[in-house]
Formats: C-alpha cells, sequence, structure tokens
C-alpha cells in the first residue's frame, strides 16, 4: 500500500510540472495555423529551414547536384570544394606496376589454322552436304564390292561379260585340259595350272550330267546345282582355292600347287568311283 501511495504522489508532481511549464510560456508565444489559408502561411514561413523549404518546394530535389564548386547550397547545406590530389601521391600511382596497361600494338595476321577454322565455319552447311555425299558414295562402293565378292546374281550380267574370257572351255566340246595343265605345270605357271584342273573338274561334272553345261553360268551356279549332292563341300572347297589363286592372282609355291593338284585328283577319282 505504501508503494502505491508513492507513485501517485509522483505522478501528481510531473502533472503538476508540466502545466506550471506550459503557463510560463505564455499564450502569445504560440502559434495558430489556419488550414483555410495555408498557402499563406506556408508562404510566410522562414526561407532559411530546410524542412520547409523542401515542402513548398523552392528546394528541389534534382537540383542538389547542380551546385556550382565554391558556393554554398541550401539544399544540401553544404560548401562544394575541388580536393586536389597530392602530387606525391599521383607520382606514386604512375608509378605502380599494377597500374601500367600495355598499348594493343598492331594484330598479328592470324596463322593458317585460324584462317581454316574460319572458312569451314563459314561453310559449315555445304561442307556438311559434301560429307554426306561423300559418305553415300563410300557406302555404295562397299556394297557393290560386296556384291561382287560374294557372287551375287545382281551382278550376273557383268559375269557373262567375262565368262568367255575366264572360263571359256566349261561351256566348249570336250578339252584336253589335263595335257594343258601338264604344259602349264612343266613352264612353272602354277595359277595356269589350277586354272585347268578346275575346268577339267567341271568337265568331269558334266559328264556325270551333276552340272549342266551353261555359256553364261558362274561358279555360284554349279554350286547350287550340286548342294543336293555328297560332292558339294568338297567342290565348294575347290572352287574357294581356284578363285583366291585366279581371280585374287595369289602366287603359289611348288609345295603349294602339290597340294591342290592332290585334291582336284582326289575330287576326279571320288567322281569316277560313284558312276
Amino acid at each position: 500500500m505504501n508503494g502505491v501511495k508513492m507513485l501517485i504522489v509522483a505522478a501528481c508532481m510531473l502533472w503538476g510540472a508540466r502545466a506550471a511549464g506550459q503557463d510560463s510560456i505564455g499564450a502569445d508565444n504560440f502559434r495558430y495555423v489556419d488550414t483555410a489559408a495555408a498557402g499563406e502561411t506556408d508562404a510566410e514561413e522562414d526561407n532559411t529551414d530546410l524542412e520547409g523549404k523542401v515542402r513548398n518546394g523552392s528546394v528541389a530535389h534534382s537540383t542538389w547536384d547542380s551546385q556550382v564548386p565554391g558556393e554554398w547550397s541550401d539544399g544540401s547545406q553544404t560548401r562544394l570544394t575541388i580536393r586536389k590530389v597530392p602530387a606525391a601521391t599521383l607520382k606514386n600511382l604512375r608509378a605502380a606496376k599494377a597500374l601500367q596497361y600495355q598499348r594493343a600494338g598492331k594484330s598479328q595476321p592470324p596463322n593458317w589454322a585460324t584462317r581454316a577454322l574460319v572458312w569451314i565455319t563459314a561453310h559449315g552447311s555445304a561442307l556438311q552436304g559434301v560429307l554426306l555425299w561423300l559418305l553415300a558414295i563410300l557406302l555404295f562402293a562397299i556394297i557393290v564390292l560386296f556384291i561382287q565378292k560374294n557372287d551375287i546374281p545382281v551382278f550376273r550380267w557383268k559375269r557373262r561379260a567375262t565368262v568367255d574370257e575366264d572360263e571359256p572351255a566349261a561351256a566348249s566340246g570336250p578339252v584336253n585340259y589335263d595335257a594343258q595343265a601338264q604344259a602349264a605345270i612343266a613352264a612353272g605357271n602354277y595359277r595356269e595350272a589350277v586354272r585347268m584342273r578346275y575346268l577339267q573338274t567341271l568337265q568331269a561334272l558334266q559328264n556325270r550330267e551333276l552340272i549342266a553345261p551353261g555359256k553364261d553360268k558362274t561358279n555360284m551356279d554349279y554350286l547350287r546345282e550340286l548342294a543336293p549332292t555328297a560332292w558339294h563341300k568338297p567342290f565348294a572347297a575347290l572352287t574357294l582355292h581356284y578363285e583366291y589363286v585366279w581371280y585374287g592372282k595369289l602366287p603359289l609355291s611348288n609345295g603349294q600347287f602339290s597340294h591342290l593338284e592332290e585334291q582336284f585328283f582326289s575330287f576326279r577319282q571320288s567322281l569316277n568311283q560313284h558312276r
């Protein structure tokens, strides 16, 4: 209870001190502003007051940066002065290596690699088209070589045009291939001897009526005719050897030819044994 009484007494003393202060100022020292005449009141404000100048628009914020050096600015309440850098500071800055920039000299002409890269970049679309055409031609050439290598009938016309040169005796009348093979062996021409032995084998197959003679027929055609017989596999091996030696122009030694000669002889012997 004593504490509450002390707080009430203190509040009464503060309130009395405030009223006494207001009475000491006097009513004549208060200024009352009529809201109806706000314009006149603003005009009568003290123009030395910065806040008043901003309110009535006499000081524009946008003109604060147009202050003339050396003159007083009411807007910024400052006087602009030009600051000069000391000569020693300028000397140190100019001598600093980190601030020494080299002037760009004459540029060197680009080398051939750079020029080539620029040219390729400028003609990228045309080069892409040329590259695609080259790839297409290369792919077509690979397909043609594959077909020719495997004797696919798509190019039968070409084989027909050369059959008279490579295998003329296979479709002609009886020829003594054995004598021609012996003559080639005696001359050391083993490639020609292998060819004669292969034609002699074709003649033996025709005599047994296992294949039908034909001027335009190829080795692949003969293999198809022998497919249902027991001689298909050994004849296919002889055909492969013959084409490697004759068409592939594979050189043969005496021992290699002797091995092929035995295979041709064994094949003809098997034909004679199964009459």
